[in-house]
């Protein structure tokens, strides 16, 4: 239709799915927010690998053809690239462009930039502390990005494809699902904070191997 917005579904959807990480982490206690970001974020940086084996096996390659390919001392292999950087911190819709969008419409007022975060990745592919968010031990998440992601992704990408069949769109999508538990969340968590929580996760699990086929 014309004039309609072509964002539309990644901006329905990622109400649905803030909704909906709301509801699947809701225990006795509350809401722990932390946690609801920790696992958002830890989705948000492996849709962008998602995203990007999509595109490529649509264009008819192999789905890792636009990876850069690093073997850990763990013997696994971790992807790296400017095709993964775009939707993770370059582009105008990447997932940290987003977040940090919400969390300065949050409150606040000094970004923290995610260089550190990369650093801090590249150094530790391979081992124990490759990703365990570094964070304030006041303020936890409740299990591993890895974990986060192996739980959450096979259930949630069905609805997430519904919403977003262009796959260019799945890490928005994700943005905007942070960008909704932010503003819910800021009167209980710094958005700084926060915004710290979703890049430590994120961008790790930007990396990993999950096999193929995993989107």
């Amino acid at each position: 239709m014309s004039g309609e917005d072509p964002l539309i579904g990644a901006k329905i959807g990622g109400k649905e799915l803030a909704q909906r990480m709301m509801a699947a982490m809701k225990t006795e206690r509350g809401v722990h927010i932390e946690s609801i970001l920790g696992a958002l974020g830890s989705l948000a940086g492996y849709s962008c690998q998602a995203s990007v084996r999509a595109q490529a096996r649509a264009q008819g390659h192999d789905e890792t053809a636009h990876f850069v390919r690093v073997e850990g001392a763990d013997g696994k292999v971790y992807f790296f690239g400017d095709a993964l950087n775009r939707p993770l911190v370059e582009d105008q819709y990447s997932v940290w462009g987003i977040a940090a969008g919400g969390a300065q419409a949050a409150g606040c007022a000094d970004i923290p930039e995610p260089d550190d975060v990369f650093a801090h990745v590249a150094g530790t592919v391979g081992s124990p502390e490759f990703g365990l968010p570094r964070l304030p031990p006041e303020h936890p998440i409740h299990d591993t990005p890895l974990n986060y992601v192996g739980a959450f992704w096979p259930k949630l990408f069905p609805m997430i494809s519904r919403f977003c069949p262009d796959p260019e769109h799945w890490p928005l999508l994700l943005g905007l699902a942070i960008q909704d538990i932010m503003s819910q969340g800021k009167g209980v968590l710094d958005p700084c904070l926060a915004l710290k929580i979703v890049m430590e996760c994120a961008v790790p699990m930007s990396k990993v191997d999950l096999g193929a086929g995993r989107t």
